[in-house]
């Protein structure tokens, strides 16, 4: 009989034990909780990752170009601090030059958007 007792109520410590975490509510922490990490998601992040999709296989060549020279452009306007626009040669594309009016490859006059 004592043994049942203990069988039972061992039984019943180890289903407890088990059903805690259902039976509990655990309640989120916030994002900016002294225990978690910052999120930031950047478009040099945005970069790496379609990069990574496109060797693998789950992003075409289309949209591939499509994401990287959106994502390139916020890339480069978060590198400079996000104030300063981009030079556009109408022939090369975007310029890497701060100041310039003329395109450094071919000359042509830079259009800022």
């Amino acid at each position: 009989m004592i043994a049942m007792a203990a069988g039972t109520v061992l039984a019943l410590v180890a289903l407890a034990y088990v059903l805690y975490p259902l039976l509990v509510e655990m309640s989120p922490q916030p994002a900016g909780s002294p225990g978690t990490p910052p999120i930031e998601h950047s478009a040099i992040d945005a970069l790496r990752e379609i990069e990574f999709d496109r060797e693998t296989g789950k992003l075409s060549e289309t949209d591939y170009a499509a994401l990287k020279s959106r994502y390139t452009k916020r890339a480069v306007s978060e590198m400079r601090g996000g104030d300063v626009q981009s030079a556009v040669c109408p022939s090369c594309g975007v310029r890497p030059e701060l100041d310039a009016k003329f395109c450094s490859s071919c000359g042509s006059p830079l259009v800022f958007p």
